[in-house]
């Protein structure tokens, strides 16, 4: 044991166990380093030094009945971990500081944000000074993100945490969804479709959706080039299909003041015959409903017209032409989403003002400008980009008081034109953009606006890789025993928009047919045409996506 004992450290390599009566004896002497323990009998202590780096290590060993709780410095705690390595650069007085064992316990209660996404180990009650090794395990489908302590962001990221048990703790593991549909996939499509002079939307959620529901139904060189287009290499079938309905969960969650709702089925030609175990898996995996109707009576694109409005809210009344023959010989895959969020901070109708817009030609038009300005730092985050400055404004309220909210508009405004800026939009820029986002005051100018887009990607798709689904050389045999014989004919994509002072309501569908001083505030006025995104920052995932160029459009 020892009770105090100061000694001269030298730069030279040394180790001694430090007693209660002993003293070490040095030459050319440097830094004072005095040592105790408390209580006395508690314990001792080891001292290493080493002269290449001028560091020295010291540990607290615990005598029995004790465990080790934190070194101090002149009464401040500057450790908590037995073993306490520094650079001796000055005189020091350290103090070991043990606690009894058997006498103190604390409670470790350990909480998930949500139950279905992964489970937790180490709740129990602890002696006072054991380290307990605490595990987050996510689900298939969900990832890790962090731990919170007694409320408090910890820093910890990892799925093991080791704690040293000090008081009661409660800790909360906090999961997210994991990514499905990959950034590039979204800006693949787009740059295929946008044009610096046109407006643009789509929701490259929707196109994967339902590309996901073609995946499952194909088989053989089919399935392998939808996958590569939809980059699932990594994951079988069965773990797609799970990441996916964990996805859609995940998504689909009630947060105040954001709804997002995803919807998918099948409409069926009469007598087509179906495979039941692809039935029973878009089923369970994609929410996805089955219809059989008569492609060949002229009321039955009524119907599917139908569907497509009540799952979009009225916004979209359908995808093909009214009294006619289902333009499909076979079958028709859906996806449908429907998105509606109130900004976290609304712009005050009496602020919006005519405001003069610039189209693409260089001429003006006039728009409805929707104007705000920041009340504090935390309602806005900018970037000031190469060639653009850009604007996060939130929807919803936050989830988390450590946290942005979950979903937000992102509108980037270039210096130039939009072809300037289309030819940096790639992933990796992106990714890069998404981190660079800081909180700072500013205002805030957008249009009041409204926009439908409508556009055939089956050309597109071809383009990307995914060719034998559209020709006879098809595999869909994981969706009916006529699967060698079927292919699709196109694939339609449709998506409206609409954005006031309120918030921003939107919808897609998408069909597969077969057969220091505080800095300047920003100011970021889209009086041009400019890009925005809908993002979930949460999952990472591109909602919607596109251009407004034209008012007049």
């Amino acid at each position: 044991m020892i009770k105090k004992i100061c000694l001269l450290v030298v730069l030279a390599l040394l180790l001694a166990v430090i007693l209660s009566s002993c003293r070490v004896e040095v030459e050319d002497p440097e830094f004072e380093l005095c040592l105790k323990s408390e209580p006395e009998e508690a314990g001792t202590i080891t001292v290493s030094s080493d002269s290449l780096s001028n560091e020295v290590t010291l540990e607290a060993i615990p005598n029995e009945g004790y465990a080790f709780d934190a070194w101090l410095d002149n009464g401040e705690t500057v450790n908590s971990e037995p073993a306490y390595r520094f650079a001796h650069t000055e005189d020091r007085k350290l103090t070991a500081v043990f606690v009894e064992t058997g006498i103190n316990k604390h409670e470790i209660k350990l909480k998930i944000n949500d139950e279905k996404m992964g489970e937790v180990l180490g709740t129990g009650t602890y002696q006072a000074g054991e380290r307990v090794n605490l595990t987050a395990s996510p689900a298939e489908g969900y990832s890790f993100r962090y731990w919170l302590e007694n409320g408090m962001m910890t820093g910890h990221t990892g799925e093991k945490y080791e704690v040293v048990v000090k008081e009661n703790l409660e800790l909360t593991a906090v999961f997210g969804v994991s990514r499905i549909m990959p950034d590039n996939f979204a800006f693949k499509i787009y740059n295929r479709l946008s044009a610096a002079d046109e407006n643009t939307f789509i929701s490259p959620l929707s196109i994967y959706l339902a590309l996901a529901l073609v995946y499952n139904s194909a088989e053989g060189e089919t399935r392998e080039e939808i996958g590569e287009l939809l980059q699932t290499e990594e994951l079988d079938l069965d773990q797609f299909n799970k990441r996916c309905q964990a996805f859609r969960d995940s998504l689909e969650s009630k947060r105040a003041g954001i709804e997002v709702a995803l919807a998918d089925s099948i409409w069926l030609d009469k007598g087509f015959p179906i495979d039941d175990h692809f039935l029973e898996t878009i089923n369970r995996y994609h929410g996805a409903e089955a219809r059989e109707i008569d492609f060949a009576d002229p009321g039955s694109s009524s119907i599917i017209n139908s569907w497509i409005s009540d799952h979009t809210e009225g916004m979209l009344e359908g995808l093909i032409p009214e009294n006619q023959p289902v333009p499909a010989e076979y079958f028709i895959l859906l996806n449908a989403i429907y998105f509606m969020g109130n900004w976290t901070e609304e712009f005050d109708p009496a602020n919006t003002e005519p405001w003069s817009f610039t189209l693409p030609d260089g001429s003006a038009t006039e728009v409805s400008m929707m104007l705000r300005e920041s009340k504090e730092m935390g309602e806005y985050k900018y970037l000031d980009g190469e060639g653009f400055e850009a604007v996060r404004i939130p929807y919803g309220e936050k989830e988390n008081p450590f946290e942005d909210t979950r979903t937000a508009m992102y509108i980037f405004v270039p210096d130039t034109d939009l072809d300037d800026f289309y030819n940096s939009l790639n992933v990796e820029n992106w990714e890069s953009w998404m981190t660079e986002f800081f909180y700072l005051d500013g205002k805030v100018g957008m249009p009041r606006f409204e926009m439908e887009y409508e556009k055939d990607l089956t050309a597109i798709l071809k383009d990307l890789g995914m060719e034998k689904a559209f020709d006879s050389r098809a595999d869909f045999s994981a969706m009916s025993s006529l699967g060698n014989q079927i292919f699709l004919d196109q694939i339609k994509h449709k998506a409206v928009i609409e954005v006031n002072e309120k918030g921003t309501e939107a919808a897609a569908i998408t069909g597969a047919f077969g057969l220091g001083e505080p800095p300047e505030p920003f100011e970021v006025i889209a009086d041009r045409p400019f890009f925005f995104v809908i993002r979930d920052d949460h999952a990472e995932c591109i909602l919607f996506i596109g251009a407004f160029t034209d008012p007049r459009q």
